[in-house]
């Protein structure tokens, strides 16, 4: 197997292990496009999981100071990991900012440090590095030129986050990442557990119910009047169609917080994938 064909391997096995959410986007882009998605997100997963993999902090920040060199070297077509290396080869010789990168690298990093978000936009800002910067580097290896375009696909990154923070909120904190604001923690009565019997569930329905109400705004904002590159959404599209039955089933009024994550099943998952996806050639 040449090197080529191994670091495109090495991607596909990444993306493979990654949440579902990001197969269905790459599975439902146009066949051409498959696989210089698929190196963008295998990079994307490569970063993240360095929060989950080190429980050292010191290890963490050290493997983030690597990939903020890595980045630069990408951004001057240098690249040294095969997943980077796999990415310029498939990318179809489009330049890449760098920036995106280095904010994704920036979101692991505070995640590292145990988040703390006084107010909402502190939420929001988190969002945008995370979720925000991923879309808006899928749009543009779909091609998308327009600034309106990646704007849009920017906003749509941050929703999808942000319904993630709704989804799996309680599961977060579990392991001391709290991703709501401090403002809105008070405001609903729920505190920083987010679980457990110290507060009771209309509090934290209602501090969910708000910000799935924030998410949907964002995600609505975001596509308003996108006509000329409305394809080149395609992948934020499908993250927040996900995102949304997520949210519908978590807003719904028997829905019992501070169990277990809310999962959609596969069939369903793919018949949302492709719904989304269609919406996003209209």
């Amino acid at each position: 197997m040449t090197p080529k064909h191994d670091a495109l391997e090495q991607a596909r096995r990444k993306l493979a292990a990654a949440p579902a959410d990001l197969r269905f986007a790459v599975l439902f882009t146009p066949r051409g496009q498959r696989e210089a998605l698929t190196a963008l997100f295998a990079v994307y997963v490569e970063i993240r999981e360095i929060l989950r993999e080190c429980s050292d902090a010191g290890v963490a920040q050290a493997k983030l100071a690597w990939w903020r060199k890595e980045i630069s070297l990408l951004g001057e077509r240098k690249p040294r990991h095969p997943l980077s290396l796999n990415l310029l080869a498939t990318s179809e010789k489009r330049v890449l900012p760098i920036q995106p990168f280095l904010d994704i690298i920036e979101s692991v990093r505070a995640d590292i440090a145990v988040p703390s978000f006084p107010h909402f936009a502190d939420v929001e800002r988190h969002c945008h590095r995370r979720g925000g910067a991923l879309v808006e580097l899928a749009a543009l290896l779909r091609g998308a030129q327009q600034q309106t375009t990646l704007d849009a696909a920017h906003r749509l990154g941050a929703a999808w986050q942000l319904a993630d923070i709704v989804a799996q909120g309680a599961v977060y904190a579990e392991h001391r990442r709290v991703y709501f604001a401090a403002d809105d923690l008070r405001k609903h009565g729920v505190d920083r557990h987010i679980g457990g019997d110290v507060h009771t569930d209309t509090g934290l329905k209602m501090l969910l119910a708000d910000y799935a109400q924030r998410a949907r705004a964002l995600r609505d904002a975001a596509t308003a009047g996108i006509t000329a590159e409305r394809r080149m959404l395609c992948s934020g599209w499908i993250l927040n169609g996900l995102a949304e039955a997520r949210l519908k089933k978590i807003t719904r009024p028997d829905y019992k917080p501070g169990g277990a994550p809310v999962e959609l099943r596969p069939l369903a998952a793919l018949t949302t994938a492709w719904r989304s996806a269609r919406a996003a050639t209209r």
